[in-house]
C-alpha cells in the first residue's frame, strides 16, 4: 500500500460536550507527534456556527469544514487518516472511500457508540452521535453522505452504549457487530474474529473508524463520553493491525482525543500514537 496522508481536523462542533473545544487540543497535540511531509491540515471554523434551520446543531461549521476535508482528500495521494476531531470528522473520509470504486469496501467501527441517532430525535442534535446514520446515507439530507456506505459490509465493533432507537436500527439494517469486550478473551480472539469477518466479506479495502472511547477508562481517560468495559489497548491495536495485514487500508479516522489537562495528555498521547503505528503497520505491503 502506498503511504499514508495524516489529516489534522481538530472539529469540535459535532460534539455534544460542554468541553468540545478540548478536541482542538488533542489535534494540536497530535500534530507535533505526525511525519510534517506526510501531514496537511484541515481548515475548520472557529465559530460555533448554526443549525440552518435543522435539528442539527452548528451545521454550518461542520459543512465548511466537510468541504475544506474534501479538497484535502482529493489532493492525498494515498490512504488518508483524518485525525484530531470529533466523530462526524470521520464522514469525509468515509464517503470518498466509498466513491473511489477501487474495489468492495468493509468498514469497520471500533466506538462504544452506533453513532446511528436520526437528526429528528436526537436529544442533543450533536452530529458526532449521527455520523454513522449519515455515512449510510440517512438523516439529514445535509450531511447524508453522496457514496453510503454498504450496510452488509459493516461491522460494530466493541460498541456498548446504545439507546434504544440505534439498537433498533442496528437491528433493522442486519448490521454485524463484533464484542462487546467483556465477550472476548484477549487481544488474540479479537484479532481473529477480525480477521475471519474481512475474509468472509470478500472486500477489497478495509476503512477503520475508531472512537477512542471504544477502549475502557482504566486504560484511556482522554475522552469526552468515556463508557465502562471497553476494549484494552491491546486488543484495539491487534485488531486494526490484523485488519490492515488482511486487506489495504482504504482510509481510517481517529477521533475524539481530548485531554482535560497537561498530565492526563502525556498519559494518553502514547496511546493514540500505538493505534496509529498499528493503522499504518501494512504500508510494506
Amino acid at each position: 500500500m502506498s503511504n499514508p496522508v495524516f489529516l489534522v481536523m481538530p472539529q469540535w462542533q459535532g460534539s455534544p460536550s460542554s468541553r468540545a473545544m478540548q478536541l482542538a487540543d488533542g489535534a494540536r497535540l497530535l500534530r507535533e507527534d505526525l511525519p510534517s511531509a506526510a501531514t496537511r491540515e484541515v481548515a475548520v471554523p472557529l465559530e460555533a456556527g448554526d443549525a440552518m434551520g435543522t435539528p442539527v446543531a452548528r451545521l454550518s461549521s461542520l459543512l465548511s469544514a466537510r468541504e475544506a476535508a474534501r479538497e484535502a482528500l482529493a489532493r492525498a495521494d494515498g490512504p488518508a487518516i483524518i485525525v484530531g476531531g470529533d466523530c462526524a470528522s470521520s464522514l469525509p473520509g468515509l464517503e470518498a472511500a466509498a466513491a473511489s470504486g477501487d474495489g468492495a469496501l468493509a468498514v469497520l467501527w471500533f466506538d462504544a457508540h452506533p453513532d446511528l441517532q436520526h437528526p429528528s430525535t436526537s436529544p442533543s442534535g450533536a452530529a458526532s452521535g449521527m455520523t454513522l446514520r449519515h455515512a449510510l446515507g440517512d438523516g439529514s439530507p445535509d450531511l447524508a453522505s453522496a457514496h453510503p456506505i454498504d450496510t452488509a459490509a459493516l461491522t460494530l465493533v466493541g460498541v456498548r452504549a446504545s439507546d434504544p432507537e440505534e439498537g433498533e436500527e442496528v437491528d433493522r439494517l442486519g448490521i454485524s457487530t463484533i464484542g462487546p469486550a467483556i465477550d472476548l478473551d484477549g487481544p488474540e480472539e479479537l484479532a481473529a474474529r477480525i480477521a475471519g469477518r474481512l475474509a468472509e466479506l470478500g472486500a477489497e479495502r478495509v476503512y477503520v473508524h475508531i472512537d477512542l472511547d471504544v477502549l475502557d477508562p482504566s486504560e484511556f481517560a482522554a475522552v469526552h463520553s468515556p463508557v465502562p468495559f471497553g476494549l484494552t489497548v491491546a486488543q484495539l491495536t491487534a485488531a486494526v493491525r490484523a485488519a490492515v495485514a488482511a486487506l489495504p487500508l482504504a482510509g481510517a479516522a481517529i477521533c475524539e482525543f481530548a485531554p482535560a489537562d497537561a498530565e492526563l495528555a502525556a498519559d494518553d498521547l502514547p496511546t493514540v500514537l500505538r493505534v496509529l503505528a498499528a493503522l499504518t503497520s501494512g504500508t510494506a505491503r
